[in-house]
């Protein structure tokens, strides 16, 4: 910030962006009226408009607002690019609507290509209340293996050539009745072995879509959940092999449990969906109470204590960062105690290792999260989604108090856990406006946050959990120039009561735009 009454000289820098409001996320919340840029890093800001125009690039806000980057926490980035290649069944709630999709499809390709759709709808929201089976696909797919995936992504249903194509194991010869997958483990095993069947090329297009799509929405960095989803974590070598061409920053967190492989990269990350549990619409998350709507179970815990804690020994050992997935209470007690008697033997406070979804912690695991510097990878649109405008939408999983707290990210933040925002795409869209929309105005008032939480659960929030806070997540003098042009002040009070009424502008990284600009909206000369 330059000295009172004193004029910098603005003809070095490469950037000015003046004449609006720029919203800094900096510890004071600070507001801005320009910011320079040299060399991709952010040199200077300003309250007044006291500066000269000769710079390389200004451009002039014309009263909108810049906020820094956003940073999505929470992407299966090969699931996300492989569903947009092939099916979207999102909202088609009858066995015919399915069918009628995939034959439209695959009509159009008259090779015997391998064909996905993704997501599709719970048995339970589907009007004949079952899944389409391996035959009826059969007779639709024109010799195409058909896969097509939960909107949860933890299970499926697939055709005959499918089927032929997922190496099954003796434990999974079931699948071969129907075609249908729900468990966990073999759900990971047979979508691994059908997306392997993509090419190279697929893959080098898939991360190039993705990566521009999610310029379009205003993010400039994305923590990739690569691995698992595809046989030998090939989706990771491919991503690494193409990671710098690509206009966002992609932070790649590896679900594996190979861990010395992923040191092997250089790599000090690992993790995301290593699946503690499975998903509530599938009844496989892990309570402590038997489903209301399913009272025989309470869901599944994945791994023993004794798997857990021998992976958290070792990559902390390793100074790796790790991350599990743990949806219910039971599970999130399980991989909690884990971390709490790794921290109490060798320490890793410093590591901030990650629980994906914290979704129904007690008080005591809230307690025990911010005092081990656990990070919590929070998907509020998930939440939004599930409650609906009708009504608590958990309470098919668990009791109405603890559905209160299902996706309660407001407590958890009060009780100091720093809360990340995330897709979890192709669960739901990558779009970060969507997800602090949902945060802030949730149709449950109980899962509601304040627009300062919910804008640093995708800026702020997200780079800490990444160790890249001193790099970006606000824009201040010296971090890295990774910017939005909103349409609107989100601040305004009628634009904060709904958010989808601001659009996303154009998109900086390291000051150069990396999205296009609409007509109209071009530089300054």
């Amino acid at each position: 910030m330059p000295e009172p009454g004193r004029k910098i000289d603005m003809s070095s820098f490469d950037l000015l962006i003046k004449n609006g409001t720029i919203i800094t996320m900096d510890s004071g919340l600070s507001k801005k009226r320009w910011i320079a840029v040299k060399d991709g890093v952010i040199k200077a800001l300003g309250d007044t408009d006291d500066y000269p125009d000769s710079v390389k690039d200004v451009v002039d806000l014309g009263g909108r607002a810049l906020v820094p980057g956003f940073i999505d926490t929470h992407v299966h980035s090969s699931m996300t690019g492989i569903g947009q290649m092939g099916i979207d069944l999102t909202g088609i709630n009858t066995i015919q609507g399915i069918l009628d999709a995939v034959q439209d499809h695959c009509d159009k390709d008259p090779s015997d290509k391998v064909v996905c759709g993704c997501n599709m709808l719970t048995q339970d929201y589907i009007e004949e209340k079952r899944m389409p089976n391996r035959y009826e696909l059969d007779e639709v797919s024109g010799g195409h293996p058909v896969m097509l995936v939960l909107w949860t992504a933890h299970g499926g249903t697939m055709n005959s050539g499918a089927i032929k194509k997922a190496e099954l194991t003796d434990e999974m010869k079931a699948v071969e009745k129907d075609g249908y997958f729900n468990e966990d483990k073999i759900a990971m095993h047979i979508i691994g072995n059908i997306y392997n069947l993509m090419s190279d090329s697929d893959f080098e297009e898939i991360y190039i879509n993705l990566s521009e799509k999610c310029a379009s929405q205003g993010i400039t960095t994305l923590h990739s959940l690569d691995g698992m989803m595809v046989k030998n974590d090939r989706d990771t070598d491919i991503l690494l092999r193409i990671i710098d061409k690509l206009p966002i920053e992609f932070v790649n967190y590896t679900q594996t449990f190979d861990w010395q492989k992923i040191l092997g990269y250089g790599l000090k990350r690992i993790g995301g969906c290593l699946c503690v549990d499975g998903s509530p619409p599938q009844i496989t998350a892990a309570y402590q109470e038997p489903y209301p709507i399913a009272p025989h179970t309470r869901g599944f815990l994945n791994f023993t204590d004794k798997e857990l804690y021998d992976f958290v020994t070792a990559t902390s050992k390793a100074g790796m960062q790790t991350g599990f997935h743990a949806i219910g209470d039971r599970a999130v007690d399980q991989i909690m105690n884990i971390y709490q008697q790794v921290d109490k033997e060798i320490g890793i406070r410093h590591l901030r290792h990650r629980i994906e979804h914290f979704s129904v912690p007690t008080d005591r695991h809230i307690e025990m999260a911010a005092e081990m510097n656990i990070i919590c990878a929070a998907q509020p649109a998930i939440g939004n989604m599930l409650d609906g405008p009708s009504g608590n939408g958990f309470e098919s999983f668990v009791t109405k108090e603890k559905a209160q707290i299902h996706e309660n990210f407001a407590r958890v933040m009060k009780g100091g856990v720093v809360v990340t925002g995330g897709s979890d795409s192709p669960v739901t869209k990558i779009d970060a406006l969507f997800g602090i929309n949902a945060a802030v105005n949730a149709f449950n008032p109980a899962r509601r946050v304040s627009l300062t939480d919910a804008i640093k659960m995708y800026t702020l929030n997200a780079a800490y959990a990444a160790h890249q806070e001193k790099e970006k997540g606000s824009l201040e003098v010296g971090k890295q120039a990774d910017m939005i042009i909103l349409s609107k002040d989100p601040y305004c009070p009628d634009v904060c009561s709904d958010l989808t009424t601001v659009a996303i502008e154009e998109t900086f990284r390291k000051g150069k735009s990396i999205s296009r600009r609409r007509s109209g909206q071009g530089s300054a000369p």
